[in-house]
């Protein structure tokens, strides 16, 4: 079971890293915009450009992905939900997560999934 320092701290880590994804997410910007085809690059330079365009899609894609569970861990949080596993009802270990507020499962079920 976590003490409520504990809670109070993971509140805190979930809170600063959901922060600083929105803060990357509104800086990344026109990184995923579309490569213009009339560009005068060359055609290796414009496969370059178009691989980096779906690197920085994917990642904005991820950023977003780790937003949303942030948040719904803050959710659980506020509701009185969290901490515990959300396949076997078990506590998680507070070191996982300090590593990663935002997991649902304990170290054992994420094993086994």
């Amino acid at each position: 079971m976590l003490e409520t320092e504990q809670l109070i701290e993971l509140e805190i880590l979930a809170r600063e890293e959901l922060e600083r994804l929105e803060r990357k997410a509104s800086a990344a910007g026109d990184s995923t915009a579309a490569v213009s085809p009339d560009k005068s690059i060359g055609r290796l330079s414009r496969l370059d450009a178009m691989q980096m365009q779906e690197v920085a899609k994917e990642a904005e894609r991820q950023r977003g992905m780790r937003m949303h569970e942030l948040r719904e861990a803050l959710r659980r949080m506020d509701l009185g939900e969290y901490g515990l596993c959300s396949a076997c009802g078990e506590w998680i270990d507070y070191a996982r997560l300090e590593a990663r507020p935002e997991l649902r499962q304990c170290s054992r079920c994420a094993l086994r999934s």
